[in-house]
């Protein structure tokens, strides 16, 4: 994204130094903890803040919970019991699932706290709209002005993830975890890249065909990018129309129909969505105590 600030390295670092005078009156470090943002996560406009509003941004952004550790694939595979090793792989990606779910949860709430100030016409500082335009920058909304209409667009795509719905499509994408691509490439998800090198050449890619299957540091990075892709691309507006109605109707977002708009995840279309919803329903328990 070309208007996004690439804070990194010494630039990252002569950012964040001065930030040093104002730190200390805050209870915690988010210099530190932003150092975890994904590069489209990070606010475009940072630099043009005032010091303490640039702490405050970045407060705002921050996952609430850590990484969780950073673990090889485990060999799947080698679990012949089918409900252990189904069990294994749900364990394994569950706390990165919980993770995104949680920073989500977090930029919600502060949207929707904003969200009633507009209500009562109330004036935004300049910290609050630079919150809200680094939304529109990270979650990929053109056009749209830091207003009620603006707000209401954010949370249509600033929401929850099932975590029932993530482990259902990751164990059909990735074979529970024994594809070459998510034992070599942490892809989960099937995801692809389009700029040569940037992935894995899958051996079935038809002649004409230029993308490759992505490859990802660890488990974490997958997740995120599948939260990114399913958040932000328009062939999902479907999905977050369905989301935003079930919350709506039924005061959370239900999975299995949230995988109705899934139909152009895969080529199989209708039949992709039925597999996956029968897959939520029939490991429902299993997920529940994962």
């Amino acid at each position: 994204m070309n208007n996004l600030l690439k804070l990194s390295g010494l630039g990252l670092a002569t950012v964040l130094v001065g930030y040093a005078a104002v730190y200390p009156f805050m209870q915690a470090d988010p210099r530190v903890d932003a150092q975890q943002l994904a590069e489209w996560q990070m606010p475009s406009k940072l630099s043009a803040l005032e010091s303490e509003d640039q702490l405050k941004l970045l407060s705002r952004l921050t996952y609430p919970d850590a990484m969780p550790a950073l673990k090889a694939v485990p060999d799947f595979s080698a679990i012949k019991d089918t409900d252990s090793r189904k069990k294994a792989f749900f364990d394994y990606l569950t706390p990165f699932i919980e993770r995104e779910n949680a920073r989500i949860l977090k930029l919600r709430s502060q949207i929707e706290e904003l969200e009633g100030k507009l209500q009562k016409q109330q004036q935004l500082t300049v910290e609050e709209y630079a919150f809200i335009y680094s939304l529109f920058d990270e979650f990929k909304i053109d056009m749209m002005d830091a207003d009620l209409d603006g707000v209401r667009e954010l949370l249509a795509r600033v929401d929850v993830i099932p975590a029932s719905l993530v482990l259902t499509q990751a164990a059909k994408e990735s074979g529970w975890g024994s594809s070459r691509f998510a034992v070599e490439g942490y892809n989960f998800f099937g995801q692809w890249c389009f700029k040569s090198g940037c992935g894995v050449v899958p051996s079935k890619r038809g002649q004409g065909k230029y993308h490759e299957v992505a490859v990802f540091d660890h488990a974490g990075d997958s997740v995120n990018a599948y939260f990114y892709n399913l958040n932000t691309f328009y062939v999902y507006e479907e999905l977050r129309a369905i989301r935003a109605k079930t919350r709506r109707e039924h005061g959370q977002v239900v999975p299995e129909k949230l995988a109705a708009g899934l139909a152009r995840y895969s080529e199989r279309g209708q039949q992709y969505v039925e597999e996956i919803t029968a897959m939520i329903i029939a490991t429902r328990k299993m997920i529940g105590q994962s």
